[in-house]
């Protein structure tokens, strides 16, 4: 009966329906299998196994929606080209703020119906997906000046703020750590393109050689970044050489 009615209410009547439906779903599975075992009602076992199914696929409805919301919100950047000039500076600006309002009021949403695991992993998710939407744009740039760098690091420092929602409750002297890195994935390889987007290509190079951007990045993906943000010249051809270089040494 729960199942047969419980989608159009839920639906009908509730702002987030779906998640209602797979939090209480998930409740009534748990309280289940309590009475299965105390009582040797394994007959029971299908039904109770078929309701957690059907918790975890409104879910997963839930969750694609979402996706889709926040890409399709994103999308009004037109993957950042000419993102440094009017009408495409406002478009990105609009495009942006918009994403990341997005994920906060669902945040808001969520945060009284998840437990706190569960709605970091379903935020962290949509997060993942706009951020990488945003590297695989950025990297498709095929010619990125210093303008446009400049306003590419400031978009992606407004969706890092989102880190904020990743912060654990507590209390006294212990200083907080942020469990984004946890929760979001690709969110490292995230923060080393604003590095390489705010780098100079010294700096890029002892990342690379030195430090842990080979990590998150292949060698390609930042012989590409470097071409796109540094014109031809003597120092850009070493600095590529030494990265391939380096990388065939791995």
């Amino acid at each position: 009966m729960f199942k047969a009615t419980a989608p159009s209410f839920y639906t009908l009547k509730l702002n987030s329906g779906n998640m209602y439906l797979y939090n209480d779903s998930m409740y009534l599975v748990d309280r289940l299998r309590s009475v299965v075992e105390e009582h040797q009602l394994t007959r029971l076992n299908p039904d109770i196994e078929s309701l957690d199914r059907f918790g975890k696929h409104s879910y997963s409805k839930e969750m694609q929606t979402q996706r889709i919301i926040v890409t399709d919100l994103l999308d009004g950047a037109q993957g950042f080209t000419h993102c440094s000039e009017q009408p495409f500076l406002g478009n990105c600006e609009n495009a942006i703020s918009a994403t990341v309002d997005r994920i906060r009021d669902v945040h808001k949403e969520w945060q009284s119906i998840l437990s706190r695991s569960a709605l970091l992993q379903s935020i962290g998710s949509l997060i993942s997906a706009v951020i990488n939407k945003m590297i695989i744009d950025i990297e498709d740039l095929g010619d990125i000046s210093e303008a446009q760098s400049q306003r590419l690091v400031s978009f992606c420092n407004q969706v890092s703020k989102l880190e904020d929602l990743f912060m654990p409750d507590t209390t006294g002297d212990t200083e907080p750590v942020s469990m984004a890195a946890v929760y979001v994935r690709n969110w490292l390889k995230f923060q080393y393109l604003i590095n390489i987007l705010e780098s100079s290509l010294a700096d890029i190079k002892y990342l690379w050689l030195e430090g842990e951007l080979r990590l998150e990045f292949s060698p390609e993906e930042v012989i590409d970044l470097i071409e796109a943000l540094f014109a031809e010249s003597e120092h850009r051809r070493r600095a590529i050489a030494e990265i391939r270089r380096a990388s065939r040494g791995q």
